[in-house]
């Protein structure tokens, strides 16, 4: 294959493992057709910059919208450096800016990532160095360019990660609590939930509050990059801000206001309700949703909840795991008397042990990864 004859026009839109499907149903929602799902990923048939805004700003499940440069065969060392000085550098990297690589391998000989990436970092080095006498620096950071190198069994690909940061980085989590629930899987959980945005939502265990900002942005079609500034596609050659802000404005216009008392969420801890509040006035929805502290066995409702929907605490040790079993099955209490009928409840855990203790049969079970944890959705039937 001779790398300078590939020009595919497609992009790639990453996303965890397990959440291909529904990064597919998303995408094609947004108007893409001819999609070819792939491991942890997403093929799109058209590259277009109007194709990489939209997806960038739009999709809640996406990892990161990648632009592919170039393809080639890799054996070693030897043809990885290259294949990657086939790409003219000086074109993607402007004089000055910095720049980092992301690398993912999969190769009998090269083995290790780190390794992979300084090839390419070598070769795009002395790609400005015989050109034009420096070194771009490499800021792993906070580049201004980010690249990605993905290497398999017999051939490596590197795409320009119009990103930039992950895109589940709303920019709306100011503060946090020990291991929070990933943006971009909350949007995850809600979709699987089949939530509009048209039933009362509630969870119990709010802690920093992401499952119900996620809500929020859904329930008012806000997109999720809304208040996001930073994006990798900035420093694409060809960037066009004038098409960038058309697409924006084309998509807020479907904003709507989201009215008091379609979401609530209460926690036990006074310090998780502080935070939860810190990120709900980030993300514009501090007036629109009301965040109490209770324990939540304690908490009868003024407002009839039909949805609801939370990520428990489970204990990573034995004795974690015993004394929380009685917060399990109060979850299953809570649904069943007071919850409004019909109405459903989902529990995201990955303690299957402790899911037990909800005491109801869940009417599907969605197996999720969050974060190398083999997970369950647990949808449930309320009458």
């Amino acid at each position: 294959m001779n790398p300078k004859a590939y020009s595919p026009k497609e992009l790639f839109i990453s996303c965890s493992q397990h959440l291909e499907p529904l990064l597919a149903e998303e995408l094609a929602e947004l108007g893409f057709t001819n999609l070819s799902e792939r491991y942890r990923g997403v093929v799109v048939p058209d590259n277009s910059l109007e194709a990489i805004y939209r997806i960038n700003y739009c999709s809640r499940l996406a990892s990161r919208v990648l632009l592919p440069l170039i393809r080639f065969p890799c054996r070693d060392r030897e043809s990885l450096y290259k294949g990657a000085s086939q790409v003219d550098w000086l074109r993607y990297i402007k004089n000055g800016k910095t720049f980092a690589i992301d690398a993912n391998v999969t190769h009998r000989d090269l083995t290790n990532s780190l390794f992979a990436a300084q090839v390419v970092k070598d070769a795009i080095c002395d790609q400005f160095r015989d050109r034009l006498g420096i070194r771009p620096d490499v800021d792993v950071k906070n580049p201004d360019v980010q690249l990605n190198l993905f290497i398999t069994p017999d051939t490596a690909g590197i795409s320009f990660d119009t990103s930039g940061s992950p895109l589940f980085k709303r920019c709306y989590r100011q503060d946090a609590l020990e291991a929070p629930l990933r943006e971009s899987l909350a949007a995850a959980l809600l979709r699987l939930a089949q939530y509009k945005g048209d039933e009362i939502l509630y969870d119990p265990c709010c802690g920093s509050g992401t499952l119900l900002i996620e809500a929020a942005l859904i329930a008012s079609r806000t997109a999720p990059g809304y208040i996001r500034q930073k994006w990798g596609f900035h420093g694409l050659p060809h960037y066009d801000p004038d098409l960038w802000l058309k697409v924006k404005i084309d998509v807020d216009r479907a904003r709507r206001p989201l009215p008091k008392g379609k979401i609530n969420g209460t926690d036990i801890s006074k310090n998780a309700v502080q935070v939860c509040k810190v990120n709900l006035r980030a993300a514009g929805f501090h007036q629109s949703i009301e965040v109490s502290q209770y324990d939540f066995r304690d908490f009868t409702p003024d407002f009839p909840i039909n949805f609801l929907i939370t990520n428990p605490p489970h204990g990573n040790r034995l004795d974690d795991a015993e004394s929380l079993k009685p917060v399990y099955r109060a979850l299953g209490d809570f649904m069943k008397q007071k919850m409004a009928k019909p109405g459903r409840g989902f529990v995201f855990t990955g303690d299957l042990e402790l899911a037990k203790e909800v005491g109801l049969a869940p009417a599907k079970r969605h197996v999720i990864d969050n974060s190398g944890v083999d997970s369950r959705l647990l949808e449930f039937d309320v009458y």
